[in-house]
């Protein structure tokens, strides 16, 4: 079933203002009417809900294992926005109320700016002490104004996505042909040095759950390696496993006794999401890293998947795979403006601070080539560096 089918008529939960209503608040005869309608489901949803949910969200960690596991909401309702005249889920809202907030729940979804308005309308409706709707991170709004409520950008973030083509030869003409020429000889390296091994993906339950561990493992290895931090612990490692052996896909390079690189992908709809990356660092020189996720990519091309998500960060390797940056944000919805919150500000202030920063780098970076003659980021591989040694300098 694909996102945007009609689902089975079921009981609302209760109108808080109008018992069984399913509609938007009135409003006056000179308004034009919202396109949209929205069916709110109480908790405990059942599991058809689930589905649905699952189906139309489009959003990075929307299953149910990974919503119960990570976020742990208590006990969370559900907003259908449906269009009118078609009656087709458009967009759904896992959510919960702690009291005057209504928190979103799932990440990295894409409901449309008058999908949001529909969900906060009637939220604003149905729960009179609602007073502020957190959406989580979502595709950034075009036009927030189009909420047709007091909206805050409180956060932003960016990640890169590869929109997947029909066919694998349409998907390497979008790529350099140098880069292309260069997988393909490390590909043939590959073969030459380690000759039992081969690149293989499987999905579901047939995962076998030490391929997602050497994953896990590799990642936190190469974190440490660049001094970073890996968030995948072991409690995370267990729900990781739990996920992706109901709802995912693992790519790996392995020769059967031990794994030198692979990929752990959440499937959503057409959708993919690179949940976790890692490879060996002692054949970093064969590139294992970047010749999994292209064999991740072949096989989400062969079943018919459009997009993958690569999630935060704009590494290089993720460029090269043919990502492109989508903005993301997390929006603050309020009842009015009386709901706002001097935290809200200063948050909003941090974001234009760091947008400052971003297009400061870039034009430094841009004088730096030209004078030069140097190709990359050349101030922001300093300020990498100076970063990483102030690490160093911490952990030491």
């Amino acid at each position: 079933m694909q996102a945007g089918e009609p689902t089975s008529t079921h009981s609302p939960c209760p109108d808080e203002t109008s018992p069984g209503s399913r509609s938007a608040p009135e409003r006056p005869s000179d308004v034009p009417s919202d396109p949209h309608e929205v069916e709110l489901f109480a908790s405990p949803l059942a599991p058809e809900r689930w589905e649905t949910y699952e189906r139309v969200s489009r959003s990075y960690g929307c299953t149910r294992e990974f919503i119960e596991y990570f976020e742990r909401p208590a006990a969370p309702a559900l907003a259908l926005v449906r269009r009118r005249g078609d009656g087709q889920a458009r967009a759904a809202f896992l959510f919960t109320q702690d009291s005057a907030t209504v928190r979103v729940h799932g990440r990295f979804s894409a409901p449309s700016a008058e999908a949001v308005a529909a969900f906060a309308e009637a939220i604003f409706s149905r729960y009179p002490n609602a007073r502020r709707i957190g959406t989580g991170l979502i595709d950034a709004l075009p036009d927030p104004g189009a909420v047709r409520r007091p909206t805050l950008a409180v956060h932003e973030a960016t990640e890169l996505r590869i929109a997947l083509p029909a066919t694998l030869a349409e998907y390497e003409r979008t790529l350099s042909q140098d880069f292309v020429r260069r997988c393909r000889h490390d590909e043939r390296r590959v073969a030459r040095e380690l000759p039992a091994a081969r690149f293989e993906t499987r999905e579901g339950p047939d995962i076998p759950p030490w391929w997602i561990s050497e994953v896990v493992r590799l990642n936190r290895d190469r974190m440490a390696a660049k001094n970073g931090r890996s968030v995948f612990s072991r409690e995370y490692e267990e729900g990781i496993s739990r996920v992706a052996r109901r709802h995912g896909c693992v790519t790996v390079l392995h020769d059967g006794a031990r794994v030198y690189a692979g990929v752990v992908d959440i499937r959503c709809g057409t959708d993919v999401f690179g949940w976790v990356i890692g490879h060996d660092d002692a054949f970093g020189k064969l590139g294992p890293g970047r010749l999994v996720q292209l064999a991740a990519t072949r096989h989400c091309i062969a079943r018919g998947y459009r997009t993958i998500h690569l999630l935060h960060g704009q590494s290089s390797y993720k460029q090269a795979v043919g990502g492109r940056v989508a903005e993301l944000a997390e929006y603050v919805v309020l009842r009015s403006w009386s709901a706002l919150r001097p935290r809200d500000l200063v948050r909003v202030a941090g974001n234009e601070g760091a947008r400052f920063a971003r297009r400061s780098v870039d034009r430094a970076d841009e004088f730096a080539r030209r004078a030069l003659g140097r190709r990359g980021a050349p101030v922001r591989s300093l300020l990498q560096s100076l970063v990483r040694t102030a690490r160093r300098a911490t952990a030491g």
